[in-house]
């Protein structure tokens, strides 16, 4: 924790920073809303045995990061708790450009060793995202056109933190890169588990209101089954709970829940093999995610079968 606030300070001291009232605020609210993988820098540091004190530039940079893609995706998903409501779409749009330039930046001020490397993995990282939000906005048709986006959109900001945490440990670049692919497969596993908790939540969320296909609806509208039908009928009805429960009962039904908790536990069994073979002084910081993602899975499960 004095690791992220030590980073959060680094921002709030930025020059751009300091000029800019708004871009300041969103900084003061990292203080007490953490990203949710803030700490992924951290852990490649940890299981590559490096120096903690080194990683500043890195948490700070994927702290930015994070604040910039959602304000975007609040943006495309036109959520109404999104900050745009506040300070008007258009200056949304603004903040979230600085951020991610700001996440760029900071790397750039970093040890001239690693400055280069950093810098050109978070400009990739915004690339690739940008092009899985583009293809997300287009809304997959198919289960193909689904993994590209989970796989454009999900995976680089986890895979970016491992990376940045083991080059700043001093890991060197193939053990950077093993801990990209093991976030990559990471970033898989977390798009399905929010695309499992949002189908089954209510009131319907997003994903049912824009008519959006994560993967449960996306299998419960295209795989042959009885209620195929009645499923496509009950997807502009979801605002009514009745309507929202029948349609959730199909996924269940249906094979949909299976199916994702299925393609859950192979990337598992992927990243665990993964793991395995990285050459790491202490693999238990990057094992520990994938038991933290599995645990909901199993009561989910458990729920589902009741």
């Amino acid at each position: 924790m004095e690791r992220y606030l030590k980073a959060v300070h680094l921002l709030l001291e930025h020059p751009q920073t300091l000029r800019w009232p708004e871009l300041q605020q969103a900084c003061q609210r990292a203080l007490t809303h953490k990203p949710v993988a803030w700490d992924f820098p951290l852990r490649a540091c940890q299981a590559t045995d490096g120096d903690e004190s080194l990683l500043t530039p890195a948490l700070a940079a994927m702290t930015c990061a994070h604040m910039g893609i959602l304000l975007v995706d609040d943006l495309l998903d036109e959520d109404p708790r999104g900050l745009q409501h506040q300070i008007g779409v258009g200056r949304a749009a603004n903040l979230s450009t600085a951020l991610l330039g700001m996440a760029a930046d900071v790397l750039q001020n970093a040890q001239p060793a690693l400055s280069q490397p950093a810098m050109a993995a978070i400009v990739r990282m915004q690339m690739d995202t940008a092009y899985g939000q583009e293809l997300d906005v287009q809304n997959p048709a198919s289960e193909e056109d689904y993994w590209a986006v989970a796989h454009a959109k999900s995976s680089p900001y986890f895979a970016t933190g491992l990376y940045l945490g083991a080059l700043f440990a001093g890991a060197g670049g193939e053990s950077a890169s093993q801990c990209y692919e093991f976030g990559a497969l990471f970033g898989e596993m977390l798009q399905i588990h929010d695309d499992l908790n949002d189908c089954l939540s209510a009131p319907a969320n997003v994903d049912w209101l824009q008519g959006r296909s994560p993967l449960p609806i996306l299998y419960a509208e295209l795989a042959p089954h009885g209620r195929q039908a009645r499923f496509k009928e009950l997807r502009s009805q979801v605002n009514d709970p009745a309507a929202l429960q029948e349609a959730q009962s199909i996924l269940v039904s249906s094979g949909a829940i299976s199916y994702c908790i299925n393609e859950l536990i192979l990337r598992e069994k992927q990243a665990r093999e993964h793991l395995s073979q990285m050459q790491l002084q202490n693999s238990s910081p990057l094992g520990e995610l994938l038991d933290q993602m599995l645990a909901p899975v199993q009561r989910l499960m458990a729920r589902v079968a009741r």
